[in-house]
């Protein structure tokens, strides 16, 4: 089990020519991983995020500040090394879930498929741990005259606990 917090940034403008774009914010997360071996888990994930588009979108009214929240199911491969009195603990993941969003002070809420990759670190001394990781979110952002795949990166440090 374990939960993060970090921030959240668009890896591209919202729109090709680039008049638009989604600003740095923030994201949380929640997360638990079965494992089925040292080296394999699956791990079901939860997250918040908000942030702001820069810009003139022509279908956007209100504030420009958007909710974020994630349902992500993953695969996730590490790779334990000992060290001294804990455990590094490298590792990748990826999955498919979806993404909710929710512009501010506007009524509507859609969702949208979403795939996502990532990688992190953590080191683990008995049944805690501390980590950090980076996670990619792509989905189709298709509202506000804009049609474009987004990339969400959110970069979270966080803790972990063991049962």
């Amino acid at each position: 089990m374990g939960g993060g917090f970090g921030g959240l940034s668009g890896a591209a403008d919202a729109d090709q020519a680039g008049a638009n774009s989604l600003g740095l914010g923030w994201a949380a997360s929640l997360d638990a991983t079965g494992w089925i071996n040292d080296y394999v888990g699956i791990r079901a994930t939860g997250g918040w995020a908000q942030d702001s588009l820069d810009g003139t979108a022509a279908g956007l009214v209100g504030r420009g500040k958007f909710n974020k929240f994630t349902y992500d199911a993953d695969l996730v491969l590490r790779y334990p090394i000992k060290s001294g009195s804990g455990w590094i603990l490298p590792y990748v993941l990826g999955g498919a879930g979806a993404i909710s969003i929710h512009q501010l002070e506007a009524s509507d809420t859609w969702t949208k498929f979403a795939g996502n990759f990532g990688a992190g670190l953590e080191y683990r001394f008995g049944r805690a741990g501390i980590r950090a990781e980076a996670r990619d979110n792509v989905y189709k952002l298709d509202r506000y005259g804009f049609d474009k795949t987004q990339h969400d990166i959110a970069w979270q440090g966080g803790v972990t606990l063991s049962f």
